[in-house]
């Protein structure tokens, strides 16, 4: 059982337009970037240290990585923000995967998860995937009600998720 949670979006005919706050933009992986990757990784999930060498044993040289599918939020020419999309196989069905996506703290409240996320579903509009899955975690509550907004919904793993999920809910106040 994993701790995280999960949540799924079916479908990309409603998918609102992209659009990005004044002053940032996002654009895709460039040579270079490893090393960014690396400081964002370390600045937003701060779990343990990683390196250029990380971002191409964990993303750039792994046989399914799409430069397409590895976005860079930047803000006066500095990436502040990441995501990658993978499209993997779960029982048979081709689904796209979004990971790693953070945002310096310094630029939260600007909705640029927002802007990632969408930048990376209309990616997967374009490749052989039906559904986009993330995980998330319990006290993720402005990602997670970002995510709901852009049409996702839980995945009930278990019972322990079932309940975890009607707290954040809760805490959202918001109904199922």
């Amino acid at each position: 059982m994993s701790d995280q949670l999960q949540m799924r979006r079916d479908g990309f005919e409603d998918l609102p337009p992209l659009r990005c706050p004044d002053g940032y933009y996002i654009r895709t992986y460039q040579p270079g970037d490893a090393d960014h990757w690396a400081r964002l990784m370390d600045t937003v999930f701060v779990d343990n240290r990683r390196t250029a060498a990380d971002a191409h044993a964990d993303v750039i040289d792994h046989p399914n990585f799409d430069p397409a599918g590895f976005c860079f939020v930047i803000h006066e020419g500095i990436p502040i923000g990441t995501a990658c999309a993978w499209k993997v196989t779960i029982r048979g069905e081709r689904v796209g995967y979004i990971d790693m996506l953070g945002v310096l703290p310094e630029h939260t409240g600007q909705k640029l998860g927002r802007s990632l996320t969408l930048f990376l579903l209309h990616y997967f509009r374009t490749q052989d995937v039906e559904s986009v899955m993330l995980d998330t975690d319990d006290f993720r509550l402005p990602a997670i009600k970002n995510y709901i907004n852009l049409g996702f919904a839980p995945v009930y793993a278990d019972d322990l998720h079932r309940l975890r999920w009607q707290a954040i809910f809760e805490k959202l106040g918001i109904s199922e």
